[in-house]
Formats: C-alpha cells, sequence, structure tokens
C-alpha cells in the first residue's frame, strides 16, 4: 500500500513540475508575443483608461495579450524618448496627447524628433478639459475667480497634469486673456493634481473631464467652466470659458497611437485598422462615451497632419508667453 502511494504521489509530483513547465513556458511566450501600449501618466487618468479599453479588445482581437505599461513623468518626454529608440516592429506603441506635439516648442534640446521619430499610427480620441474647485471652495464662477486674482495677484494656483500639457495650456491662456496671475502646480497626470484640490493644496485645477468625472458626479469637486468651445452632454449645466466671461476662448485636446519611426507601411495600416475596429465596438464607444470621451480616428496620413497642424498653432502662442520648460 505504501509502496502503491508513494508511487501515485510521484507521479502527481511529476505531473504537476509538467504542468509548471508548461505554464511558465506559456506565460514566457506570451512575454515574447504581447504587445506594449506605453502610457506616459499615471494609472487612473484619462489616457490610462482609454488605453486599458482599447488594449483589452485588440488582445481579444488578436488572441495574443497587450499589455498597458505607465511610464509618467516630464508630460510624456521620458516615454516618448524610449520609444524612439525602440524596434519598428509594432510591439510597441504609445498612446499621446496634444502635449506631444507641444513638447516640440517649450522643451529645449528634446531628445527626440517630434515629427521625424515616431509613426503616426491613428487618432483615437478628441477630450474637453473642465476647470475645477474643490466642493467646499467659496469660488462658484469664473468671475468669482477672476475677480479674486485681481484682488490678491499672488492668491490663485492651479494643478495640471504636466508642464506643456493641454491642461497647463489651457491656464496659462487664461491668465494672458484675462490679465489675472495664475500659477501652474505641474502634478504627474489628472489623479495627482484632483487629490491635491481635493485636499485643498491649490485652490483651482484644469483637468480633463474623463479623468475627473467621477469626482464631478460624485460632488468632490465642482466644475466652474469647459475649456472648449461648447458644452459637454454630460454637464449642460456647466458653461464654457467663452459663456463665462472669457471671449473667444477655446483649448481642447486629444489622444492618439506613436510607433517607432520607420515601422512597415503594411503593418500601420494594419495597426490603423485594428485600432479603429476597437474602437467602433459599440461596448467601448458607450464606454467612452459615459466617462466623457468623444471617439475620433482617421488615417495615419491624417493623425500626422493633427501633430504638425497643432505645433504650428501653438508655436506663436507659446512664443509670445515665453513658455519653456523650467521657467
Amino acid at each position: 500500500m505504501n509502496q502503491r502511494y508513494q508511487w501515485i504521489r510521484c507521479l502527481a509530483v511529476a505531473t504537476l513540475g509538467a504542468l509548471a513547465l508548461h505554464i511558465g513556458s506559456a506565460s514566457a511566450q506570451d512575454a515574447r508575443t504581447a504587445t506594449r501600449i506605453w502610457v506616459p501618466f499615471p494609472a487612473g487618468g484619462a489616457t490610462d483608461i482609454v488605453a486599458r479599453l482599447v488594449a483589452q479588445k485588440l488582445g481579444d482581437m488578436w488572441g495574443s495579450p497587450v499589455i498597458v505599461e505607465n511610464k509618467p513623468g516630464a508630460a510624456g518626454t521620458i516615454a516618448s524618448r524610449q520609444l524612439a529608440q525602440a524596434a519598428p516592429d509594432g510591439k510597441v506603441l504609445i498612446m499621446v496627447t496634444s502635449s506631444h506635439a507641444i513638447n516640440e516648442l517649450i522643451y529645449d534640446n528634446l531628445p527626440y524628433s517630434t515629427v521625424n521619430d515616431f509613426t503616426p499610427i491613428a487618432q483615437v480620441t478628441e477630450i474637453a478639459n473642465v476647470l475645477l474647485v474643490s466642493k467646499d471652495s467659496p469660488y462658484r464662477t469664473v468671475a468669482d475667480v477672476l475677480a479674486a486674482g485681481k484682488a490678491q495677484p499672488d492668491l490663485l494656483s492651479y494643478g495640471t497634469a504636466g508642464f506643456g500639457t493641454s491642461v497647463h495650456l489651457a491656464g496659462e491662456m487664461l491668465s494672458a486673456m484675462t490679465g489675472v496671475k495664475m500659477t501652474p502646480v505641474h502634478f504627474k497626470g489628472d489623479s495627482e493634481s484632483i487629490v491635491a484640490l481635493e485636499g485643498n493644496h491649490i485652490p483651482l485645477s484644469i483637468n480633463t473631464i474623463p479623468g475627473t468625472k467621477t469626482q464631478i458626479a460624485a460632488g468632490q469637486v465642482r466644475p466652474l467652466a469647459v475649456t472648449t468651445g461648447s458644452r459637454f452632454a454630460a454637464f449642460k449645466d456647466v458653461p464654457t470659458m467663452a459663456e463665462a466671461g472669457v471671449a473667444n476662448y477655446a483649448v481642447g485636446n486629444w489622444f492618439g497611437v506613436l510607433g517607432p519611426a520607420k515601422m512597415d507601411p503594411a503593418l500601420v495600416t494594419k495597426l490603423n485598422a485594428d485600432f479603429r475596429k476597437a474602437l467602433a465596438d459599440p461596448a467601448i464607444l458607450n464606454k467612452l462615451e459615459g466617462l466623457g470621451i468623444t471617439v475620433k480616428t482617421g488615417t495615419p496620413e491624417e493623425f500626422d497632419h493633427l501633430i504638425r497642424s497643432d505645433i504650428a498653432k501653438w508655436r506663436p502662442i507659446i512664443f509670445k508667453l515665453g513658455l519653456k520648460a523650467g521657467n
């Protein structure tokens, strides 16, 4: 009986060992075949949310893992520098925001070329930004904020998702157009600046709606105005900045996917088609729209044009404001 037990035990151990070896081999194979989408901001922000939804759908479509990795810092330039040095095989991509184009203008000696060192794959979304205060802030309107800033010129600061991001420039534009001093306080993403706002460490924050919609709906923060030219459907009572008294004000944001330079055009075409297919899925569309994210896709050429046109649009404004990293 003991010998039979020992034989069964040895067989079980051998079987488990073989299974573990198989699992380990499968995991190693997954690691080799996985596609990675880098997000240059912390987890929990709008870019991260979009990337994870799309990654899950693409993984199902491709039958191989698509892994989202957060690489925050320096308004996305750290992750972008690493991507520029990656192999152009489509296994490593990055989801950038409109700050990718802006970084070209505000960083001296950028360690890559914004246009030449990347391959545009697809634009994926358009995003609205919003000016926020904490739930117990004395400011009820944009006019209240501006009046307070005029009365005490060193009073106002606002949180951003990083230097050179669209939310940073939204604040710089507000300050320039109203003559009210507003000092930016740069964080690594939406989630960090919201925590600071909720804790009353800063009086204002400008954030993407998707990155803050949950806190707005829960009453943890209050929206004063959206920065885009039209109101946001889920918050119809929140005025645009122009409606709040800052005429001709409009600053938006976008997300898109890039690969390293010199990718095979056929691979780029396939990736573009797959991203567009994933984003057309009704479940993803409904989820993103519920979060305040408008899906907008197009060809690689259209995304390339968007990046170049944003650089041209922001160049005279950033020059006039004298914005440089470290200022």
